[in-house]
């Protein structure tokens, strides 16, 4: 039948107006105006609506990481809770005081260092200007030299200007103070409910698994919460000792700004190798609007001060914590840190703990326990 109908439409036997008639009238018939408006309809339907998943994913990768962010305080918080809890005092009463303690230490902190740091950041403003002209200057020197024409536009501009070129983005996910205020709040009531009530929460949890594998999970659970505490008190106590280390470092070579500085390098180590990156770059600027040479001893003082955390600090307080290979902690830095911006790259480690203890508890303990003989 189909052999018969191509040779009876290659002789064209077929009547006029047939199949054959219809289907080369729709090859050959032009596009109508009609017809394009509606193509480019849908198209611009499509994109809208590919823009709106977008935007709707980034938010929900912004409240996700929100949520993780309210979580990791909630393990922070879980353990001096359970201590105060031993002495007879209410989990939300606990979680509220511990709360309130941070509160005012950090209030009560700043008022005391704010004279300090007010000194401290007038000599950073003093200084960053003038480094900045002084690495111009050098860099179109070297250019000059090569025979290459660079400017970098830097002298035309106002310290606040140049503070947000240098500093733009670093919020990562907050762009404006708006945004910062309800993510702080979102990851305070978060934490504070979590760590009042968190009974609610673990059963909820363990009511999504077969009541044959409820104890692995709680189990499981405790042992992320662990993970999670020890890797805290080792980051916290790695914070405190580079910390000082840099602020001591930094006045014994007389860079302005020692203390802030030094306060800025504990708080960005939290982030591991992207935050010496990151602290190493005022003091270097500011050094070179001073002495030069200094500037390599900043990076030998931050370089030793790299080695001593990582090789000396790190082991001893954190021991086997993690087992995390670094080529792991690389690689989760770098892809959360890019996706997410500075909260990702906070989350990386925390994340991949949790991540790798599903990994153990799930697969690896699974296939052990059945090459374990009988």
């Amino acid at each position: 039948m189909v052999v018969r109908r191509a040779l009876a439409l290659r002789r064209g036997s077929l009547r006029p107006g047939g199949e054959h008639e219809r289907v080369k009238g729709f090859v050959d018939s032009p596009l109508t105006e009609r017809g394009l408006r509606r193509i480019l309809l849908q198209i611009l339907l499509a994109l809208f609506g590919l823009l709106l998943v977008w935007r709707f994913l980034a938010e929900v990768a912004t409240v996700t990481l929100l949520i993780a962010t309210g979580l990791l305080v909630a393990v922070a918080l879980s353990g001096p809770v359970e201590v105060l809890r031993r002495h007879k005092i209410p989990r939300a009463v606990s979680a509220a005081l511990i709360l309130a303690g941070v509160a005012l230490t950090l209030l009560l902190g700043g008022w005391l260092l704010l004279p300090v740091l007010q000194n401290e950041l007038a000599a950073l403003a003093d200084a960053l200007p003038a480094a900045y002209s002084y690495v111009q200057e050098k860099v179109q020197e070297l250019a000059g030299a090569l025979g290459l024409n660079i400017n970098l536009g830097l002298s035309s501009l106002s310290p606040a200007d140049l503070g947000r070129r240098l500093l733009g983005g670093a919020l990562g996910l907050f762009s404006t103070l708006a945004s910062s205020l309800a993510g702080v709040l979102i990851v305070t009531f978060l934490s504070f409910y979590l760590a009042a009530m968190p009974d609610p929460i673990v059963e909820w949890v363990l009511k999504l698994f077969p009541p044959d594998r409820r104890p692995q999970a709680e189990e499981m659970l405790s042992k992320m919460r662990a993970k999670l505490l020890d890797w805290l008190k080792g980051r916290l106590l790695s914070m405190a000792v580079v910390g000082a280390l840099s602020i001591a470092s930094l006045y014994v070579i007389g860079i302005p700004g020692a203390f802030s500085l030094g306060i800025f390098a504990g708080l960005v180590s939290f982030v591991p190798y992207v935050g010496p990156i990151v602290s190493v770059v005022p003091p270097a600027l500011i050094a070179l609007s001073g002495n030069p040479a200094d500037v390599i001893w900043v990076l030998l003082a931050y370089a030793g001060i790299q080695v001593v955390e990582s090789y000396l600090i790190t082991p001893v307080v954190m021991e086997e914590v993690a087992s995390l290979h670094p080529a792991v902690v690389v690689a989760a830095v770098a892809t959360l840190g890019t996706a997410f911006g500075v909260l990702g790259a906070i989350l990386a480690l925390p994340i991949a703990l949790v991540v790798g203890v599903l990994v153990e508890e799930l697969w690896f303990k699974r296939w052990r326990q059945r090459d374990e003989p009988a």
